[in-house]
């Protein structure tokens, strides 16, 4: 394999971990330059639950989309387990010759493709998250011939450093996220399943607490059944759009908190299907309200969009804002696209989050800041 093809794959895959619209280009060569009908990337917890998954080549929709129900009985679980970085593992090594002529769920082993020969190894693997690259074919076509295994070889050896470096661009971005909530806010940042990526410190302390904890899956569970379910929805989201809030409860009146989910940015996302969320907790008891004179002069906002900004803080629809107004709805969508413009955000929930900056204890005395404001919260 020349150098430049694999310069360009290096470039390509990098680009693609962290945006998923460039990957299929990543893959195809991958695909085009080991013979190969179908590649595919995937990243895994470590309890074996599916983050994300992105495959090129042959392709089975529905299977692709529900490829996680395969996942215990799959012999990728095998493979895996190993976290052997660079070692690549190919099907006579996990199955004998009975097991591939019979066993579905071994054809499936990169699920939608529904084939039987492949070969595969772990690109990178911490304590959470394990990633791995494997291609499959037919199986009435044969295995792989060790020239076709050599040059994945080649690609393999690029991407391990790749996804390296990708990991570490995806894991100071998501420090960087839970940084703008301030060293004191209990939030975390979780895949829509409900797996919590990364969390804060004080997200930590309410997990040691005992508040909220996680399954064996690595998933959030607030002890009860109903509260789960309000996760569940304001991760699923009306229409898959993520958002909402809910409030729970623990044992006495006084620990009650409210839970409020907002969708972000994709996340080291390359599936082309998962979605992120941040999930912030707080005490009921802790009222917080946006001080208007910083969050004013830090983005020269005006009184009206100031207005909106606590609105939109509080949880409040464009709708709900509307009503409370007494103005139209394209009234205040228009002061949210100033209000961007101005924070030079994209997103509503990106005003919330550089909006809780400025959130503090409801009759907590605040000073005025002067210029000073700017560099404190540019």
């Amino acid at each position: 394999m020349s150098i430049h093809t694999l310069d360009t794959f290096k470039e390509l895959l990098l680009e693609g971990l962290c945006d998923s619209d460039v990957l299929p280009k990543a893959l195809q060569l991958v695909n085009a330059h080991c013979g190969a009908d179908t590649a595919q990337l995937i990243s895994v917890s470590d309890a074996t639950f599916i983050l994300d998954s992105a495959v090129e080549g042959t392709l089975d929709r529905h299977l692709f989309e529900n490829e996680q129900d395969y996942l215990a009985v799959n012999p990728r679980t095998r493979i895996l387990a190993s976290r052997e970085i660079g070692r690549i593992v190919r099907d006579h090594e996990v199955a004998d010759e009975d097991t591939v002529a019979t066993n579905a769920a071994y054809q499936e082993l990169l699920i939608p493709a529904g084939v039987g020969q492949f070969a595969g190894t772990v690109l990178a693997s911490n304590d959470s998250t394990v990633v791995a690259l494997a291609i499959a074919r037919p199986r009435a076509d044969g295995p792989f011939s060790d020239d076709a295994i050599s040059r994945f070889a080649d690609l393999v050896r690029v991407a391990i450093p790749v996804t390296d470096l990708a990991g570490r661009i995806v894991s100071r971005q998501e420090s960087s996220l839970l940084d703008m909530f301030g060293s004191q806010a209990s939030v975390a940042i979780l895949h829509k399943s409900g797996t919590i990526i990364r969390q804060s410190d004080q997200f930590e302390k309410l997990l040691a607490a005992g508040v909220i904890r996680t399954d064996g899956l690595g998933r959030l569970d607030l002890l009860s059944d109903e509260s789960n379910r309000n996760l569940a929805l304001t991760l699923r989201g009306k229409s898959n759009a993520i958002g909402g809030r809910f409030s729970f409860a623990r044992l006495r009146p006084e620990c009650t908190y409210i839970c409020s989910v907002s969708p972000v940015p994709p996340v080291g996302h390359f599936g082309a299907r998962s979605g992120h969320a941040v999930l912030f907790i707080d005490k009921l008891t802790s009222v917080k309200s946006l001080d208007r004179n910083l969050l004013r002069q830090t983005y020269s906002l005006t009184a009206a969009e100031c207005d909106v900004c606590e609105r939109l803080y509080a949880g409040q629809t464009v709708a709900e804002i509307a009503t409370a107004r007494a103005v139209a709805t394209s009234t205040v969508k228009t002061l949210l696209k100033s209000i961007m413009l101005k924070m030079a955000v994209n997103r509503q929930a990106e005003i919330v989050i550089k909006s809780s900056r400025f959130a503090f204890d409801s009759g907590m005395s605040v000073p005025v800041q002067t210029s000073a404001s700017d560099k404190l919260y540019g």
